[in-house]
């Protein structure tokens, strides 16, 4: 890996010039099936822009298990159903993880969310729009599979971050969402999507990994993929889970975690100079009803 720490100072003398700059940049991390570590990677990526000095908020995205709140060791009263139906508002949902780390936990809202009437929509946009005020990135932990409702979530979030880790079949579902998000000619821009890989060995075979999946999405999809950095595999990270703590909490000095700050200081570099502006609430769900 490269001087992590020099990264990591560099990123951190920025903190007073990037904070609460700009529209409210939302992030969609997918895998495109379970069991490749995409909430850990998640919480903890969030956990790490938070060192950085940035305000981040989860939207735990999966329908059915409430993924970053067992691995934050919480258990929210309310989910973003209650938001939707004018029970709640979002300061009344929001739950608090650890460093300030803000959670909205999603459940069946989520689906609600992505289906939503259209008149209905100006409402919603108020009530979510003060997310704008309480964060700078928002991180949509999209559940598992290739349903629309995962891909509409991808297809509206400003950045993509796509998991892998180097077994075939991982790489295959990887390939498979990377294909189900083909860019429309219609569409306004391009989707940026950032590939990480996990559990890997060595540096070797992170590379060795992306460049599989970059040759394939190059020769059939006609697109790219760009390599954000890669996690080693760590027994510090099944402790973490065990115990329903976040790495950063439990193993700070891990390698993983040291991989997953590394990472975070890239994911910091794009939210600097972006490749495409920041829509912010509104232009993530206008977005989000196009599909």
């Amino acid at each position: 890996m490269h001087d992590q720490a020099t990264v990591l100072r560099k990123m951190a003398s920025h903190q007073n010039v990037i904070n609460n700059k700009g529209s409210l940049r939302v992030i969609s991390v997918t895998s495109g099936k379970g069991g490749v570590g995409k909430t850990n990677l998640t919480v903890n990526l969030a956990l790490a822009l938070i060192e950085f000095g940035y305000r981040v908020i989860i939207l735990d995205g999966d329908l059915g298990l409430a993924n970053v709140d067992i691995a934050c060791g919480i258990t929210p009263r309310f989910t973003l159903e209650h938001l939707l139906n004018g029970e709640k508002t979002i300061e009344e949902i929001l739950v608090s993880g650890p460093k300030g780390l803000g959670i909205l936990p999603g459940g069946s809202g989520v689906q609600d969310l992505a289906n939503i009437e259209r008149n209905h929509l100006e409402n919603v946009i108020r009530n979510l729009g003060r997310l704008e005020g309480l964060a700078d990135i928002l991180i949509i932990d999209t559940g598992a599979g290739l349903g629309h409702i995962v891909t509409n979530f991808l297809k509206a979030s400003d950045d993509v971050i796509l998991l892998t880790t180097p077994e075939p079949t991982a790489l295959t579902d990887a390939y498979g969402v990377l294909k189900a998000l083909q860019t429309d000619e219609e569409e306004e821009k391009p989707l940026q999507v950032n590939v990480v890989v996990n559990r890997v060995l060595n540096e070797e075979d992170a590379r060795a990994t992306y460049e599989r999946l970059e040759n394939a999405v190059h020769r059939f999809l006609q697109g790219s993929v760009n390599f954000l950095g890669w996690v080693y595999e760590d027994p510090s990270v099944g402790k973490a889970i065990m115990n329903q703590e976040p790495l950063a909490i439990a193993f700070p000095t891990s390698a993983a975690y040291r991989c997953i700050q590394w990472i975070a200081s890239s994911v910091a570099g794009i939210y600097l100079d972006p490749p495409q502006k920041a829509a912010g609430i509104r232009g993530f769900l206008t977005r989000l009803l196009r599909h």
